[in-house]
């Protein structure tokens, strides 16, 4: 039996993150990993480890609970540093 039948989480996933309320919500420009204000004013970056901005402008959220096992982590690339948690399917700029 391997660690993922016996449900338990493998030792390198991150632990998953997730906005505190749905107002306010705002995406990391590079990333699309979605946090409220307030979470990233705590921050000093993003959880990815990308120095972008972030932008409120963003439509479709998508959630990734375990990145190692993820095909839609495939699509957004760098499989390595994706940190569990939502994302914006689509980013603008403010």
């Amino acid at each position: 039996m391997n660690q993922s039948d016996s449900g338990q989480e493998s030792s390198d996933e991150k632990a998953f993150t997730i906005p505190k309320q749905t107002k306010d919500l705002r995406a990391c420009q590079c990333c699309g990993f979605i946090l409220t204000q307030e979470q990233w004013n705590k921050n000093s970056q993003c959880l990815n480890g990308c120095s972008a901005d972030q932008t409120k402008l963003f439509t479709g959220i998508i959630c990734v609970m375990k990145p190692s096992k993820s095909w839609v982590v495939k699509k957004l690339g760098n499989q390595q540093n994706i940190h569990p948690g939502l994302y914006a399917i689509d980013l603008q700029a403010d």
